[in-house]
């Protein structure tokens, strides 16, 4: 690190204004409680930051941690969930590493209905991923998809078909999609042209990242997916009970992606308007040794920042929609709670 970059840190570095997502980064990082209140202290080098919340601060929703290294206490924890903050913590290529929900409830009579499965939960989920797909892309024939899924089909793997045809059609529309640059960058870097990863050890998966497209739309989707296993918890559903995708590992949080699939077209909208509007510089992305490309900081705070404002209301609305369904299916009735959107509090006023 030269003295000229020094300049740099201290303004990715520089104090700021606590809101609904604290996002704790750099090196070092430490979150902790003294004499009551949660002090967050991170930051690079000489360019620190500590910022303090006493138990009645009611602004911050989400912490959200990024940082290379450093320590969170149990005092921190359970300090968080006793006043109603979540936790997230991000490893440096933007995977969630973990979630820790302010609220949960557990209902076994859910989770059994998972178990059991169900289409109409399903085809509700596809058919909000695919009528976000239209509204983003506007392709003819997604909208025609769109028609089937609601009326012809009857079974999950027609459902999963018909996703697979939209998804074709909807990255197609997006191929070509112009990412400005100020100053030289290689030159795959300066259009969209697929999700497929380059790198030959990552296969078909899109999770490794070669262009800062993908890399904003993977740290854009990680968000999403902490999202969707904290209203699972809220909701009493389990997260690794999945209705579409079905484990492929440990812990793979299967129920939670299924529901970021509803997210996921209010992700690709926010990356878009953010490439239309915006010349990125070399130093907003990093570049492994292998070619995985991530985001970088300051950019990095943005993108948590507007992917939460993206997803939080359509996923809230989601998961109770699903929770609902699920305790129809149920032989007992389950009382259909809407802690996320506060929609059955506010039909009684």
């Amino acid at each position: 690190m030269t003295n000229a970059e020094l300049p740099e840190l201290a303004e990715i570095f520089a104090p700021r204004t606590i809101g609904p997502t604290l996002i704790i980064e750099g090196f070092g990082a430490k979150l902790t409680v003294e004499r009551g209140q949660l002090v967050i202290h991170d930051g690079f080098g000489p360019h620190r930051r500590t910022n303090k919340l006493s138990r009645i601060e009611r602004r911050v929703e989400r912490i959200i941690i990024t940082a290379v290294d450093g320590y969170v206490t149990i005092d921190a924890m359970r300090w968080c969930k006793n006043v109603g903050i979540s936790v997230v913590m991000l490893d440096p290529a933007g995977d969630v590493i973990m979630t820790s929900p302010a609220d949960t409830y557990y209902e076994g009579r859910l989770h059994r209905a998972q178990a059991l499965g169900s289409t109409e939960a399903v085809r509700y989920i596809m058919d909000r991923k695919i009528t976000g797909q239209y509204e983003v892309s506007g392709h003819p024939k997604i909208k025609d998809h769109l028609i089937r899924l609601q009326h012809d089909v009857d079974t999950i793997r027609e459902i999963s078909a018909i996703e697979a045809k939209t998804s074709r059609y909807y990255w197609g529309s997006i191929r070509g999609t112009q990412v400005k640059f100020r100053g030289d960058v290689p030159e795959h870097w300066k259009t969209f042209q697929t999700r497929s990863s380059a790198l030959q050890y990552a296969g078909k998966t899109p999770r490794k990242a070669t262009t800062p497209f993908n890399a904003m739309l993977n740290l854009g989707y990680s968000i999403g997916y902490a999202e969707a296993r904290l209203a699972c918890h809220a909701l009493g559903l389990d997260t690794e009970l999945g209705l579409l995708h079905r484990p492929k590992e440990a812990k793979s949080h299967s129920m939670a992606l299924d529901l970021i699939e509803i997210a996921r077209p209010h992700v690709d909208q926010m990356v878009l308007d953010l490439v239309s509007e915006r010349t990125f510089t070399r130093k907003d992305f990093y570049e492994t040794n292998e070619g995985q490309c991530t985001v970088g900081s300051p950019l990095d705070r943005e993108i948590i920042d507007r992917a939460r404002k993206a997803v939080q209301e359509p996923l809230a609305e989601a998961t109770e929609d699903v929770a609902h369904i699920l305790a129809d299916s149920c032989d007992t009735k389950i009382k259909k709670r809407t802690p996320l959107t506060k929609r059955t509090l506010k039909a009684t006023h």
